[in-house]
């Protein structure tokens, strides 16, 4: 009996950091970024955009990207994005509010 008890308390140990280890990776860093820049290209669901440091930057867009509306080359945009993860969402930049920024 005592044999099953040992394999007993081993799964159950298991299972338990199954259920508690998830939940450490959970709170990792997930912030949201917000990119501007100039709309260079659009291959498929890829977006070039040149940051306002002169930064390329490729964003990958999918099913669950928000957008306003399509956009086209040429265009200033924002993009939200967890880096590593995904674009969130997709719109062309408010002209007013980009008054005094530097290009």
């Amino acid at each position: 009996m005592s044999r099953v008890h040992g394999y007993l308390i081993v799964l159950l140990l298991l299972l338990s950091l199954g259920f508690i280890i998830p939940g450490a990776f959970a709170q990792s860093e997930m912030t949201l970024q917000t990119i501007k820049g100039d709309l260079l290209s659009i291959k498929g669901d890829r977006y070039v955009v040149k940051d306002f440091s002169g930064r390329l930057v490729y964003l990958q867009i999918d099913k669950n990207t928000k957008r306003e509306r399509l956009l086209v080359p040429g265009e200033r945009i924002e993009a939200d994005v967890i880096i590593g993860e995904r674009v969130v969402a997709l719109r062309p930049v408010n002209e007013s509010m980009m008054k005094g920024a530097v290009r």
